[in-house]
């Protein structure tokens, strides 16, 4: 029994802190812009990146409805960046209707499915 309470100590913190970090605003857009940073690194190398963006996204907003809004914009930061990288070869992918539907569908679908995971606790 001896080893129960030390592990749900460490549990009830870790919550408490959570807690925290959803309804404390300077704390909160810290965590935010953390996720997002996250999220935008491992997008730039890999898909995986958006859901996990998202994922974190959610992990830290109070609610539901905000985790959607917040998976929302970030797709929306992916995509410019995404843009912005591609320089003078943006018309280019303009151009090309079927495959970029995939590509703007996915850059706020994923994160917005990662942002479910809001929706869990």
């Amino acid at each position: 029994m001896s080893e129960a309470n030390p592990a749900r100590n460490r549990t009830r913190r870790a919550l408490e802190g959570l807690e925290r970090v959803r309804n404390e605003p300077r704390i909160h857009v810290l965590a935010l812009g953390v996720a997002a940073i996250i999220g935008l690194a491992v997008a730039s190398v890999h898909w995986f990146g958006l859901v996990l963006g998202g994922i974190l996204l959610g992990f830290v907003s109070p609610t539901l409805p905000r985790a959607f809004g917040y998976a929302i914009a970030f797709g929306a930061v992916v995509s410019i960046a995404f843009v912005l990288t591609l320089g003078s070869s943006a018309w280019l992918l303009l151009e090309m209707t079927p495959i970029v539907y995939i590509t703007a569908g996915s850059a706020f679908g994923l994160p917005a499915f990662g942002s479910l995971v809001r929706g869990l606790a």
